[in-house]
């Protein structure tokens, strides 16, 4: 695993900037009550993307901080500003060169690098905490990221008098996750069959919510899921024989309206004709010839052909020569013979008999318009549609009762397959004991050179939360001083053998060799007895700090409001970063929480 280490921290405002060397293996950063000590961890916190909690100074005079941080052995400049700005962090290399802007969301966009993807590929971390293949699943709860790594790396002062691992929060189970696999405990293929299982087990609470909605349909319905389906049924049959009842009548209505349009047709034709022909008499000189005359001498009185009397003039266009009815003569009026090619006396009577019959059989045609049919028609799509709307909802419910129970039968088997295989991996961890027992070691010698004052000489680990156990009382039943050099001693442990493995072992464990405590003295007292355990939790510190620089990698930072012991300063093997009224961790700004100087 790559040691991390913060070389500098620069904190910028409307007041000026200010730099703080922190470029050293062992850190002790210390002053009074409200000079910034925790905001000066809080902001190497937020330029490694985490989400802050400001105090009022800070947020209202300070508008971007930049770390330098070296990973491995490479060093990046991380730059990001407060507000809404500091939604993607930049960096640069320490050549000040654009390196990427990352996105700190946590469902940001997916085309982005986001910060931790960027920061676990750079600790070699990224295939064995977030895999690929666990993304691919769309598993997010069971997805760790950065966040999850960081609350190892950075003991808040809330976290050191509350549990290590599982605590009250959604986050409990990713924590101990990342437990298990940072120290060999897990294994990425067994995450990959969690993450798998945990889909599988996702699938069925969806399909039980979608019980409970189609069974709140049905229960609205005054039905139940076997009479929905029997009328679904029912509902299918009436409409396959409705749709097969009004193929045939509507295929006698389209031929009934098919032979009509023919009609129609032949009538307009010979009504063509027989204007054609009518207007061909027009034309012709109308004087009535000898053989019309009565036996006077004079122009008949009525028509020779309809009998029916004759008006001066010239009748209208389309009309017979001598009257107004539109019928063939019974005696042709001769004529003076053909206009152009048209013989009248043959035409004009070919061309009314055949309108006259065109026309009757139009008439008798639509006569027998099937209006019944065309009833029936609509009652049935009327039929139909109420079939299908009642189809239209219950068919989805049905449907979903039919795919929830495939799915549920499907859902269930194979988690029950990933239960299996999850199972065997799990069991061919072999040194997962060992591993608990050594690490057990490593805290008990942090335990004891802490040497709590009521402590008789059993520290353990819990094998199911891998909580501490202090002489048989778990780590909820301590008190809130003891607990917290508990919590202190349980970090330097996993740092202490995460170091040794690091360089002995190569992979394993994954913890990062890098560790802040805020504040290592948390609710310890003020008396000798107290003094001395202060004296010895810096100890502690320093030698964590001292095996670091051995090993040529990490760091150790810690905050409290009194410095280093003198054993401490007799070594000289820190960096003390000292805050005060008159020197605070923001410019001009002598109290954190109101920004005002308290000696004012």
């Amino acid at each position: 695993m790559l040691g991390m280490r913060v070389i500098s921290l620069t904190i910028h405002g409307p007041r000026g900037g200010r730099t703080f060397d922190l470029d050293h293996s062992f850190v002790a950063v210390h002053g009074p009550t409200n000079t910034g000590k925790t905001s000066l961890a809080d902001a190497i916190s937020y330029c490694m993307g985490q989400k802050v909690r400001w105090k009022k100074a800070f947020g209202d005079f300070v508008t971007k901080c930049e770390l330098h941080v070296r990973i491995g052995n490479s060093e990046y400049i991380l730059h990001r500003s407060l507000g809404a700005a500091g939604a993607d962090i930049e960096v640069t290399n320490i050549g000040h060169e654009f390196v990427a802007s990352l996105s700190v969301k946590k469902n940001g966009d997916p085309s982005q690098p986001s910060f931790s993807d960027w920061i676990l590929t750079e600790l070699h971390l990224k295939q064995a905490i977030d895999p690929d293949a666990i993304r691919a699943l769309g598993a997010e709860r069971t997805r760790l990221t950065f966040t999850d790594l960081w609350q190892y790396l950075y003991r808040t002062q809330s976290e050191l008098d509350r549990q290590v691992i599982l605590h009250a929060g959604g986050r409990a189970s990713a924590r101990k996750a990342l437990f298990e696999l940072l120290f060999g405990l897990s294994s990425t293929d067994e995450r990959l069959l969690e993450a798998k299982l945990s889909e599988s087990r996702k699938i069925i609470r969806e399909q039980k919510s979608t019980v409970q909605s189609v069974q709140a349909f049905f229960a609205e319905s005054g039905t139940s899921p076997d009479q929905a389906a029997a009328e679904h049924r029912e509902a299918e049959r009436e409409l396959e024989r409705v749709t097969s009842e009004l193929a045939p009548l509507r295929s006698h209505v389209a031929d009934w309206e098919k032979k009509r349009t023919v009609l129609r047709n032949e009538h307009d034709g010979a009504r063509k004709a027989w204007a054609r022909a009518a207007a061909a008499i027009e034309r012709q000189d109308m004087k009535p010839v000898p053989g019309t005359l009565d036996h006077s001498g004079h122009a008949p009185v009525s028509c020779p052909a309809c009998g029916q009397g004759v008006r001066s003039g010239r009748a209208d266009a389309g009309a017979c020569d001598l009257c107004l009815q539109i019928k063939p003569r019974k005696t042709p009026i001769p004529t003076r013979g053909p206009v152009g090619s048209v013989n009248t006396d043959e035409e004009f009577p070919r061309a009314s008999t055949a309108l006259d019959q065109a026309r009757q059989a139009l008439q008798e045609h639509e006569a027998n318009e099937p209006h019944d049919t065309r009833a029936s028609i609509e009652e049935l799509s009327n039929k139909k549609s109420a079939y299908r709307e009642r189809l239209d909802q219950l068919t989805p419910r049905i449907e979903a009762l039919r795919d929830l129970f495939a799915g549920a039968d499907a859902a269930k088997a194979e988690a029950k397959q990933v239960e299996r295989k999850l199972k065997t991996v799990r069991a061919q961890i072999v040194d997962r004991e060992v591993t608990l027992d050594e690490l057990e070691e490593y805290f008990y010698e942090e335990v004891k050179n802490i040497d709590l004052p009521w402590f008789v000489g059993s520290a353990t680990l819990d094998r199911k939360s891998y909580l501490p156990l202090i002489d048989g009382q778990e780590f909820e039943q301590l008190g809130g001083g003891t607990k917290a050099a508990v919590n202190v001693a349980y970090s330097f442990a996993l740092l202490a053998f995460s170091t040794r493995l690091t360089i002995d072992y190569g992979e394993k464990p994954l913890l990062p060799c890098f560790l802040v405590v805020d504040a290592i003295r948390k609710n310890i007292g003020a008396n000798a007895e107290d003094k001395n355990l202060s004296d010895r939790l810096y100890q502690r510190a320093s030698s964590a700090g001292t095996h670091l620089m051995v090993r040529g990698k990490g760091q150790v930072i810690v905050l409290d409001n009194d410095g280093p012991s003198e054993g401490v300063r007799r070594t000289g093997a820190f960096k003390e970063i000292k805050l005060s009224y008159t020197e605070p961790l923001i410019p001009g700004v002598s109290h954190s929480d109101t920004g005002e100087d308290p000696h004012v």
